[in-house]
């Protein structure tokens, strides 16, 4: 400034000193802001949730961790549910075109089932969408309800979606065979951008969402992209991962001629055997968010991506081969981008698939990267979890991703498998990598670290660099001494919510006391559907108990259950006085700030109006005055009220809307707002003082009447009784003089319900006039105010202005009638009103409901506190009723802060069912010339027959057809008639028939649980009367069996619609109830599925019946020409109305029109004139589709349980065939012994026999003599004998016979004679063993009292049975035992299971072939049943048993069964169950011993039965499971086994097999299951063992294979043909036969040169080839066959020499025909002139054609022109 105060202008120094100040702060700001965004460039991002499905079940990131952590390997066979041809797919030749060399992989073998209905999606939708899309985007939801984010709340936010796939096979595969109702979607429903779209079209998320397909790796790109979106702000949340489903084998084929798969199907990474990748699928999600939100948002991080970076091969050494300096490039920028060193990296997550070529190169680029600058001692460990579950190809990133995650969690880096020893091809002492071939822990004085790599086939490579989090608690609220666990549950269907209860029971059966708290609250922040569950257990028990009735559907204290009302609008409800008790909400005070708060805000604004505390009355204090009187009860309910209403809302529960009951309205006012509280309080305080002036005025009194009729009955009292309060529809309160109460009560007497209500006086009525005044000065000054919570008054029964509620308002309640059932009625409107009662005991609940219902409004009810229950857990119920019926409760709130489980509650508990659009292509549509396919959704071809004829063919499944499983009938699964009407319509259609004049069907078809049932319909030629008969048949083992016959005409469908069907429901028509009908059909026998439950609404008129009925949306009707559950339904009103309990069911068609194909819904008339039905059917519009002239029904026959289930078997002995004459006088083997110890006896006789055996010759001819080995009848021993000769039988088929004769038999003949191996003589009568069906019904045992032994029951067969006693026969007492007894792997978590079933179990270690061991076990315990389960296997050939063999196989199973036997034989058994084997009854080649054994076994029981005892054996076949008899079983064993005609038992059909024989009748039950194809292909070779040849038929021969196609035909072959022919033949019979010992699936993957040692024979197949060949042979060929000629050549060679000698040399060939007619001249007997005329010609004319003339042609020809006839012979004879 100037000194005039004028300013100065500003100088140069000045400014420059004004510019530095700016300039220096932009620099500083410039620095921040610079500073922000390198922080932001660089900012970790969280891993906030995860969620996968792989291979081996893995189905979350703790399985995937159990399963690495444990060394698991999840590689299987390829899925057999996909339509590939899994037979001819197989080709161990590389080269073989269309084949893959591999049939092995990682598969997610249920990713063809999705929850459709959960996603919103129809079954054509889902049907249509590729299983990839269905796995990610139910992985999405399963990730982000592990994050704890509610998906619902991420709608309309930037969340953005990166997906990696690579596959579009779904789609392309199925297009030809899709069905029509998905043309036109498969393209959108499929294609890999829609993938990513699909995820923020259901989820509604408005972040960027991509798809990228960069090949293997895909999912680790896109989580690169997701991070770099979420660091520059795209979106605020991302859901990254991959998928993978190969629905088509093609990546199998495509590789198979690369050779660049592993033949085994695993992934040997860094492994000097590494062969090749390992194909699989699965998919993996994360939810992350950058790290700072996360943390501001309170998430569980789980780690961090620290850096990550993706780039290109570029133009390197190949296309699809892998670039080591790329690989480098991309791990530096990874580092680079999280600002890390490689020493700062602990472990590699290496792309690792284990091919020869791409693992050295990654390993050098690890080595020159990572392994750079490394201490001593701290290398970097590279492993891979492809080794575990195999290459999951796009999912393959995110599969290191999560494992890696989860290895830094638990602190320990798991090892990878199948190492044998690092790969030789890289130099691991150049740098500090190594091969994590064992567990390594992370370091722990820092974060560990770890890098993830994936390389794409393409060439795009992508590195992330990983960060593991410390484990901080988050703040926890300290639970309170007692405060309950609270687990909240819901799902979009009842089914789901059952599920979901069971997973989470189990779940928190399992996990520790500390993590049961933090899982309620990690539940509480999931999505709350409509279907409802809320637990409030106490403790773990109770927790348990609840949740196992939730998912029972039964009710329990601690479970609060229901259905969410839709759109709920939360009323609070407060009543006037009555609801008080001494104590109540104290418990409260002490537990909740919230409430506490209000009360004492309460009490201070009530305390200058009363002069004492609301909290001294509750608490009951000295001075305080007691909790009587209205001008105490009323002020303190007032403060409990609004107190409890203030917690409801600090809960997240928020009244629309407010109603008051009398003095409740007060507190209604004030919690919605219109009243101040001061206000409130003071119209409380001073209006229940007044109202002490009208004490003992009157009176009132609860009426059970309606108001109205209540009004009318006090005529007699006008003036001195009024009606106070209309509580309900059927009650109210009268008040008025107490004189005139009793005087109404007496009038009333019996027939209305009253009840005194305790007070002396009478409001809401003129007898409160007196304190009118008083009221309007006290009251003065109470001004209302507008509150945006409607408030509906009783006083009005309407919504009124807050304005109104003025001083004379609160008169106004106190003089008038309470109208609270009106006020009730007025909340109807937009929404379902949920009446939430605010008091501390429920008082108006039950009126507020009777109202609600009486008025047909939906609405909820539900209360507070109860009386004696006012604490914290009381209101936690009262929350958990709110929510269940929709209130919208802030559980987060309620169960405050707590750590989150380490283990994560189960996710959403989806109802999954297949969609898989290959299940629609028909299986094995045949083709060729005249054979038509079929589009009728069950056949799958129609032959035209010469003549006019025609055969359709198909096949019937629950595979194909889920819709048939949901016809059951008395607990089986019967095709309906309705489906025979189908078929036949059908077959007609293909006729030009159209109508179907009758059909009677006549055996019913009963339709397996699993497989298929070959169905023929035949339709014949037109006979005279242009009639064409019709039947429909199945194949059955025994050959077609006929299921209905009919006939079909020429018939014209209908044109002008029904009448009766154009006004629906028809006119004069009454309803009939149908609701519950289904259930009441169930208890019939009906056992209908949701298929068949089409039913909708029923009409009767007359004798006329009409209904409505429709297919469910799941089933689809294109291809039908009616479906056949919908004509089914339209039939139900016959047996739903019908007063007959009889099971009824169609089995007469006549008359039957179809007019129009695929109607999803129907019109139905029926009318019943006499036994027949006329059946009229129209669509919508009433036009018609099918017409039925008549239906005949009739009662169905009484079905045995046994059929439903899979079926026993027993041994026959049946009379033999007709005797040969001739047999030769056998060997006889007498095997009969005395010795009184049964197993030395046993030893004896199985000795003598091995001794017999070994002393035939291995050169057998066939005249040489049978060795019969004789045993007597009911000798366990003997029947030793039997199991082991069997044995031999079938190792050395012809040689050996058994017989059980009786005493002093000699006439030996009569058992060779019947050309038998196994023949039991019985009164002269030679029988023969045959394995028949037994109809059993599987019956639980009765009431078993005291303990069962099961021997063998810690593992295997022994456990699941052990589970089966105690869940289906009801055992209460186990004794387990086994060698190891408790220390056996896996008895504690069995005798938890068994405990948790109700079981009481003990284990013990006893070997029970020592019988003073197992006599000292049984001494102490309350036998009650025996299970013998245990046993051993030592396999060899008969010609390899020794003593020692024997004995170690007898031990355990005959040993100790006969002790079992002798140490209970005096006890009162109630079961006696051995467990015999197949191999017994069959004797299986390789297994004598066991075969002896088990043979035993069978015998015992029958001896026991003999005895009066309890006794069964039974003999098992190959179970699906590995038990320790089967669990060594190779592929070529059960292969083997197949073309045996042995085929698996699930578990499930083995345990009802089990039930059958428990009470089974038969000492001896077969359980096993046969591959039908196995036994016939047996029987056509000759191969069938006669124990089964009741099993198939004989095959009947046909033209061409008659003397020429049994044993020895190949001979007869081989002499027609030149000899290397001959050789040729018999190499591909050799190498055809050694194809299917082996199971190989082709005989050119059977070397010729190599070793048959080399190629996997053993002794058994060794002994398989030599009687596959001497079968076709004709041959007895010795047992060393394969020893001695070790190679096909050398194998065919022999052959050839045996069967095809080399042929005579020409010389010799000449010389024997010429001495052949020098012998015929010599016999001519005068004729040889003659025939020495004929011969000449023919002499000269072969000199000829061999050339001789132009040798000699002056020499011989000249000598044999002239010469005689004696000459020329002699000419022959000397030069020739």
């Amino acid at each position: 400034m100037t000194a005039t105060g004028k300013a100065r202008p500003m100088g140069t120094e000045d400014k420059l000193r004004a510019y530095l100040k700016r300039a220096t702060v932009e620099l500083a700001e410039t620095r921040q802001r610079l500073a922000e965004e390198e922080g932001r460039r660089h900012e970790p991002v969280a891993i906030v949730g995860m969620a996968c499905r792989f291979p081996g079940g893995v189905t979350g990131p703790e399985e995937l961790w159990d399963l690495v952590a444990s060394g698991g390997d999840a590689i299987s066979g390829f899925p057999a549910d996909r339509g590939w041809d899994l037979e001819g797919l197989f080709d161990p030749d590389p080269e073989a075109s269309g084949k893959s060399y591999v049939r092995h992989g990682g598969f997610v073998h249920d990713a063809g089932e999705f929850d459709a209905g959960f996603f919103g999606m129809s079954p054509r939708s889902a049907l249509a969408t590729d299983p990839q899309h269905r796995l990610f985007l139910e992985s999405c939801w399963e990730a982000l309800e592990r994050a704890g984010i509610d998906p619902g709340s991420l709608r309309g936010s930037r969340t953005g979606v990166y997906a990696g796939c690579m596959y579009e096979h779904y789609s392309t595969r199925f297009l030809e065979l899709a069905p029509g109702s998905v043309e036109g979607t498969l393209f959108t429903s499929s294609a890999s951008s829609v993938l990513s779209g699909r995820v923020s079209y259901t989820l509604g998320l408005e972040g960027p969402s991509i798809t990228i397909d960069t090949a293997c790796s895909s999912s680790l790109v896109a989580m690169h992209l997701a991070v770099q979106a979420l660091r520059r702000g795209e979106c605020s949340l991302a859901l990254s991962g991959g998928v993978s489903v190969m629905a088509s084998p093609v990546p199998f084929v495509e590789f198979s001629r690369q050779r660049a798969l592993s033949a085994d199907g695993r992934c040997k990474s860094f492994s000097a055997s590494a062969d090749g990748a390992a194909w699989a699928e699965g998919v993996g999600v994360l939810v992350l968010e950058r790290l700072s939100q996360a943390v501001r948002h309170g998430r569980r991080v789980l780690a961090v991506i620290r850096g990550s970076a993706v780039n290109q091969d570029g133009a390197s050494n190949g296309l699809t081969a892998p670039s080591g300096p790329a690989q480098e490039r991309v791990i530096q920028q990874a580092l680079a981008d999280a600002l890390l060193d490689t020493r700062d990296v602990d472990a590699v997550e290496a792309h690792g698939t284990g091919t020869r070529l791409g693992d050295p190169i990654e390993a050098g680029a690890l080595l020159a990267t990572y392994g750079r600058g490394r201490a001593e001692g701290r290398p970097v460990w590279v492993g891979s979890v492809k080794s575990n579950i195999g290459h999951t190809q796009a999912a393959a990133g995110v599969a290191g991703v999560i494992k890696m995650v989860q290895a830094m969690r638990h602190g320990v880096l798991p090892p990878t498998l199948h190492v044998t020893e690092p790969t030789p091809h890289v130099d691991w002492d150049s740098g500090g990598v190594r091969v994590a071939t064992r567990a390594v822990d992370f370091p722990t004085d820092r974060p560990a670290r770890a890098g993830i790599s994936s390389f794409g086939v393409s060439g795009t490579n992508a590195h992330v660099v990983l960060e593991g989090v410390p484990a901080t608690a988050p703040e926890e609220r300290p639970a309170a001494a007692g405060e309950p666990l609270v687990w909240i549950v819901s799902a979009k269907t009842e089914t789901a919510l059952r599920a979901q209860a069971g997973r989470l029971r189990r779940y928190a059966a399992g996990v520790p006391d500390d993590d049961l708290r933090a899982a309620g609250r990690a539940l509480a922040t999931r999505a709350g559907f409509a279907h409802r569950a809320v637990v409030v257990a106490e403790d773990r028990a109770e927790l348990l108990a609840a949740l196992a009735a939730v998912a029972e559907g039964t009710p329990h204290a601690a479970a609060v259950i229901g259905e969410a009302l839709p759109a709920a609008r939360p009323v609070f409800v407060f009543p006037g006085q009555g609801s008080q008790w001494a104590g109540m909400a104290v418990d409260l005070m002490g537990t909740s700030e919230v409430f506490r708060t209000r009360l004492l805000g309460c009490d201070e604004a009530l305390r200058p109006h009363t002069g004492w505390s609301v909290v001294d009355v509750l608490h009951g204090r000295d001075g305080a005055p007691a909790l009587e009187g209205t001008d105490v009860i009323q002020p303190v309910l007032f403060a409990v009220m609004v107190s409890l209403a203030e917690l409801w809302r600090s809960h997240g529960v928020h009244p629309t809307a407010v109603i008051g009951h009398s003095q409740g309205e007060i507190a209604a006012a004030c919690v919605a707002g219109a009243l101040t509280l001061e206000d409130a309080a003071k119209v409380v305080a001073l209006r229940s003082r007044a109202l002490i002036r009208l004490s003992g005025t009157g009176g009132m009194l609860a009426v059970a009447l309606p108001a109205a009729e209540t009004q009318a009955r006090l005529g007699p009292w006008e003036g001195r009784l009024w009606v106070a309060v209309h509580s309900g529809p059927a009650s109210c309160v009268v008040a008025g003089e107490a004189g005139a109460l009793e005087e109404f009560t007496a009038a009333c007497g019996e027939s209305v319900r009253v009840r005194r209500i305790a007070v002396d006086y009478a409001s809401h009525t003129p007898l409160v006039e007196p304190i009118a005044d008083e009221l309007a000065a006290a009251l003065d000054g109470v001004r209302p105010q507008d509150t945006g919570i409607a408030f509906c008054s009783s006083l009005a029964g309407q919504f009124v202005e807050p304005a109104r509620l003025t001083a004379g308002y609160w008169y106004d309640n106190l003089r008038n009638p309470v109208l609270f059932d009106e006020a009730i009625r007025a909340c109807a409107g937009p929404g379902t009103p949920l009446f939430v009662e605010v008091s501390p005991h429920p008082v108006l609940g039950a009126d507020a409901d009777d109202s609600c219902h009486a008025a047909g409004i939906t609405a909820g009810v539900c209360a507070s506190l109860r009386r004696g229950a006012g604490d914290w857990p009381r209101f936690l119920t009262a929350l958990a009723h709110a929510w269940v019926l929709g209130a919208g409760v802030d559980w987060l709130t309620a169960l405050g802060p707590a750590p989150h489980p380490m283990a994560d509650p189960p996710t959403y508990a989806f109802e999954r069912r297949r969609y898989w659009l290959g299940d629609h292509e028909a299986p094995g549509r045949p083709t060729g010339a005249g054979v038509e396919g079929s589009r009728h959704p069950l056949l799958s071809a129609v032959v035209p027959v010469a003549g006019d004829a025609y055969v359709l063919s198909g096949q019937l499944s629950a595979r194909s057809a889920p819709w048939l499983g949901d016809h059951a009938v008395e607990g089986g699964v019967l095709l309906p008639g309705a489906a025979f009407a189908e078929l036949a319509l059908e077959g007609g259609a293909h006729a030009g028939c159209g109508r179907l004049d009758e059909l009677v069907i006549e055996t019913p078809l009963l339709l397996a649980e699993n497989g298929s049932v070959t169905i023929q319909v035949t339709v014949d030629p037109p006979d005279d009367e242009q009639r064409r008969a019709v039947a429909i048949h199945s194949r059955t083992p025994d050959g077609w069996r006929r299921h209905a016959s009919g006939a079909l005409t020429a018939g014209a469908p209908a044109g002008a619609p029904y009448p009766w069907a154009s006004v629906w429901p028809p006119s004069g028509a009454e309803p009939v109830e149908v609701e519950g009908g289904y259930e009441r059909l169930a208890e019939r026998g009906y056992e209908y599925g949701p298929a068949f439950q089409g039913l909708r609404a029923v009409w009767r008129r007359g004798e006329e019946l009409f209904a409505e009925v429709a297919l469910p949306e799941e089933v689809d009707s294109a291809g039908y020409g009616i479906h056949p559950a919908l004509l089914d339904a339209a039939l139900h009103p016959l047996v739903l109305t019908g007063g007959d309990e009889e099971l009824r069911l169609p089995f007469a068609f006549g008359g039957v029109l179809l007019h129009a194909s695929g109607a999803p819904e129907l019109r139905v008339r029926l009318t019943t004139t006499g036994e027949d039905t006329l059946v009229e059917a129209a669509d919508p519009a009433g036009a018609p589709v099918l017409s039925i002239d008549a239906l005949r029904v009739r009662a169905a026959a009484p079905r045995q349980a046994a059929l439903a289930g899979t079926a026993a078997h027993g041994v026959d002995w049946v009379e033999a065939p007709a005797a040969a004459a001739g047999a030769a006088e056998p060997v006889v083997i007498s095997c009969v012994s005395d010795q009184p110890d049964m197993p030395a006896r046993v030893r004896e006789l199985t000795g003598r026999v091995l001794d017999a055996i070994a002393a035939q010759p291995d050169d057998l001819t066939p005249g040489d003599a049978t060795v019969v080995f004789a045993t007597r009848a009911g000798d366990p021993a003997g029947a030793a004998v039997w199991g082991l000769v069997r044995s031999a039988q079938s190792e050395q088929p012809g040689r050996f016979v058994l017989a059980e004769v009786e005493d002093g038999h000699a006439d030996w003949s009569l058992v060779t004679a019947t050309g038998e191996p196994q023949v039991r003589v019985v009164h002269g009568k030679p029988l023969v063993p045959r394995l028949t069906r037994r109809e059993v019904a599987a019956e639980p045992l009765p009431e078993v009292a005291g303990t069962v032994l099961v021997t063998g029951g810690t593992g295997g067969l022994g456990a699941l049975v052990a589970r089966r006693l105690v869940s289906r026969h009801g055992v209460r007492d186990l004794l387990l035992v086994s060698r190891r007894g408790p220390g056996a792997p896996g008895a504690a978590e069995l005798v938890a299971e068994l405990e948790g079933l109700g079981a009481r179990v003990a284990v013990a270690a006893c070997d029970v072939s020592d019988r003073e061991a197992l006599a000292a076990l049984l001494e102490r315990v309350a036998l009650a049943g025996v299970v013998h389960t245990a046993g051993v296997l030592d396999d060899a050939l008969v010609e390899g048993l020794s003593a020692e063999r024997m004995d170690t196989v007898l031990a355990p199973k005959a040993d100790a069964a006969w002790y079992l036997h002798e140490l209970t034989a005096e006890r009162p058994l109630s079961l006696f169950v051995l467990f015999s084997s197949l191999a017994g009854v069959l004797g299986n080649a390789g297994q004598g011993n066991y075969a002896a054994a088990n043979a035993f076994l069978d015998a015992l029981a029958a001896h026991r039965r003999r005895l009066g005892l309890a006794g069964v054996s039974v003999a098992w076949g190959l179970w699906d499971t590995e038990s320790g008899m089967t669990g060594g079983l190779s592929q070529a064993d059960v292969a083997r086994l197949a073309r045996a005609g042995v085929a698996p038992l699930s578990v499930e059909q083995g345990l009802e097999l089990f039930d059958a024989a428990v009470s089974s009748a038969d000492p001896l039950v077969v359980a096993a299951r046969w591959d039908m194809a196995g036994l016939r292909a047996r029987a056509e070779a000759g191969e069938l063992p006669v124990m089964l040849r009741g099993l198939v038929r004989a095959p009947r021969r046909t033209a061409g294979t008659g003397a020429g196609a049994g044993p020895g035909a190949l001979a007869g072959r081989l002499a027609t043909l030149p000899r290397q022919d001959a050789l040729r033949l018999l190499v591909d019979t050799v190498r055809a036969q050694v194809a299917a010992v082996l199971a190989h699936g082709s005989p050119d993957s059977v070397q010729l040169d190599r070793p048959f040692n080399q190629l996997g024979f053993d002794s058994l197949t060794a002994v398989e080839l030599r009687n596959r060949l001497n079968a076709d042979t004709g041959l007895r060929l010795p047992p060393t066959l394969v020893f001695d000629h070790p190679t096909v050549t050398a194998l065919a060679a022999y052959l050839a020499e045996v069967l095809a000698p080399a042929p005579p040399s020409a010389e010799d060939t000449l010389r024997r025909a010429l001495e052949q007619i020098d012998d015929l001249l010599l016999n001519a007997n005068g004729e040889g002139d003659v025939v020495r005329a004929r011969l000449v010609p023919i002499l000269q004319g072969a000199l000829t054609k061999l050339g001789a003339a132009p040798a000699d042609a002056g020499g011989v020809m000249d000598k044999i022109d002239t010469a005689s006839d004696e000459e020329i012979f002699a000419l022959i004879d000397n030069e020739l």
